[in-house]
């Protein structure tokens, strides 16, 4: 018996043997013109916005182009001189709606010069963030040639839902085109959406992958394992049976003939293929980089099968998202002041002028002044408490001694401030590490004066949920900062200097009454002035801290993802005369 051919279920790769590419197209501001004020306030807020030294997001292409690339990125995968038509398949499957699954997109590149279109599947993760597969995405411009719908049923639907450009794009560095490891990629979109989006399973998560459980994958893939198959004209779904990795391995050894499943970093799931579209349930061409659903979240993505989709005896294989949260979770988490990845810092004189110095990677641009009227604030934080990848800063006002929000109003177009309510402005130590309770939205963790921690959970709406007390009076005169992954496993931590100067490391758990696990020490002798924990500064992905000591001189803390006294590489200066500065955020 020939083996079947393995299918990637993607473009074409021209180093592969024309027999192996029967799958061709799978992958088928400027400063307020007004300080805004709060109400019975002593003093006016400063001015809400802060320049950027880039510019915003802005649409890569009219909704009209990005509408015309769906529909030439659809018709193009399916069957040359058809379009799509209604099947009650993916293969074996079911016709649902939009409704029952807002997360899922449609990701459509066409190239009007190369004449190709390409269509992948793809979950909203943040209202600006697209989870889809690797091989979606690598050696593509997606910003020149992409369009993302969201809230349509309909594959070819020219009124209904919302289009979107894409801002910029990443893919696991180690992605694998010819085995398809890493296959894993994050789009950031030009706008934010306002469809429900969806979390992504846990590091270490090994419940959701239990042989037996029934997880659901959706997609507008091609019909049918035969030649003449199109693309579905409306989403579909199908609810398969995951199988252990032993079984998997053996059945794909037995049907291609080589050993291309990775434990570890794939899976299957659904019942052996009959070698017909009667008896199979699979997900095909076309349905690349969509979701496998279990317990509400993302477990898997659609990766590779057998050419045809329906072999004998073979099983689809997803990428296991567990594995790869840690190196997507910070790309999905990556908002800074200049849209590049990479966070910036700012600056506040005495005198209440604020300045702005933004990365470069491993050193800073040349300041640049935003304004003045900050001297009423007691600390500063940045944080994108509503994930609409437009930079928040959080304030707590002297004069009244609570807590505000300067925001973007997607309405108005401009920065404005809120009071943030729900959180007490009396604390003593305040920090915005990230996602703690793993609903996939930050939250806010606060010491009192008593050494009693308090968790405060976000609605992602830059208010809070109550407080939740985590530590009771056992915190005393510390000082709480981080932003991020800190320990490689995809959760946000939290970093504690204590009034002797040792810095420990609390990995998160993402479970609300314990958000943490044993502390590890990570350093001695942190006796600096200022620290500022605004995420990944060198663009590697990995959350960095800057520290000020007591002359003035300003260090860049890379990190490692190394839960331990090597929690950060070799030191690098980031300049001196920083003294200048009372407040540095």
């Amino acid at each position: 018996m020939i083996p079947a051919l393995r299918d990637r279920w993607r473009r074409p790769v021209t180093a592969l043997p024309t027999a192996a590419l029967a799958l061709a197209l799978t992958c088928a501001g400027a400063l307020a013109a007004q300080p805004a004020s709060a109400a019975g306030d002593p003093a006016p807020l400063p001015g809400a916005s802060v320049a950027r030294a880039t510019a915003a997001p802005a649409p890569t292409a009219s909704d009209k182009e990005l509408r015309h690339r769906v529909v030439e990125a659809a018709e193009t995968q399916a069957t040359p001189g058809t379009a799509p038509k209604k099947t009650p398949f993916i293969i074996g499957g079911s016709e649902t709606t939009i409704s029952s699954a807002p997360w899922m997109v449609q990701l459509s590149y066409y190239d009007s010069a190369a004449g190709t279109g390409y269509f992948c599947g793809g979950t909203l993760v943040a209202p600006n963030k697209v989870l889809t597969a690797a091989h979606c995405v690598a050696g593509l411009d997606w910003a020149d040639n992409g369009a993302v719908v969201a809230g349509a049923t309909g594959l070819l639907d020219s009124t209904n839902g919302t289009v979107a450009g894409v801002w910029r794009q990443w893919n696991h560095p180690h992605f694998n085109s010819s085995t398809l490891q890493n296959d894993v990629a994050v789009l950031t979109l030009d706008r934010p959406l306002e469809q429900q989006w969806a979390k992504l399973a846990a590091a270490g998560d090994s419940a959701s992958y239990k042989a037996g459980n029934s997880a659901t994958v959706y997609g507008w893939g091609l019909t049918s394992g035969a030649t003449d198959a199109d693309l579905s004209a409306n989403l579909r779904k199908v609810t398969l049976p995951l199988v252990s990795d032993a079984t998997c391995d053996s059945a794909m050894k037995t049907v291609l003939g080589e050993d291309d499943f990775v434990e570890g970093s794939m899976f299957c799931a659904g019942t052996p293929a009959t070698g017909v579209d009667e008896g199979t349930k699979s997900p095909c061409n076309g349905d690349s980089g969509g979701p496998v659903m279990f317990g509400g979240k993302i477990v898997g993505i659609v990766s590779w099968g057998v050419s045809g989709c329906t072999a004998k005896g073979a099983y689809p294989v997803f990428t296991k998202v567990s594995s790869y949260t840690w190196a997507a979770q910070p790309r999905i988490d990556d908002t800074d002041l200049t849209f590049d990845g990479r966070a910036d810092l700012l600056e506040r004189t005495p005198s209440g002028g604020l300045f702005e110095q933004d990365s470069k990677g491993t050193s800073l641009t040349t300041r640049a002044y935003q304004g003045n009227g900050w001297q009423n604030a007691s600390w500063v934080l940045q944080a994108d408490l509503d994930r609409d990848f437009y930079q928040d800063l959080i304030m707590r006002d002297k004069g009244d001694g609570k807590l505000y929000r300067s925001y973007m109003n997607h309405g108005s177009g401009q920065f404005e401030w809120m009071q943030i309510s729900s959180v007490w402005g009396g604390y003593k130590s305040y920090a915005v590490p990230g996602d703690l309770t793993g609903d996939a939205r930050p939250d806010l963790v606060a010491v009192d004066a008593d050494g009693s921690v308090y968790l405060y959970p976000g609605k992602g709406t830059g208010q809070f949920y109550g407080r939740v007390k985590i530590v009771d009076r056992a915190w005393k005169n510390v000082r709480i900062f981080g932003h991020g992954d800190l320990s490689g496993d995809g959760r946000a931590d939290l970093l504690v200097r204590n009034s002797s100067g040792v810095l420990y490391l609390y990995r998160g758990t993402q479970v609300e009454k314990t958000p943490f696990s044993a502390r590890v020490q990570a350093r001695t002798g942190w006796n600096f002035t200022s620290y500022v924990a605004n995420g990944d500064v060198t663009g590697d992905g990995i959350a960095d801290v800057i520290a000020r000591d007591s002359g003035g001189t300003l260090w860049l803390y890379p990190g490692t993802n190394k839960a331990s006294s090597s929690l950060f590489g070799t030191r690098k200066s980031l300049g001196t005369g920083f003294n200048q500065y009372n407040l540095l955020f």
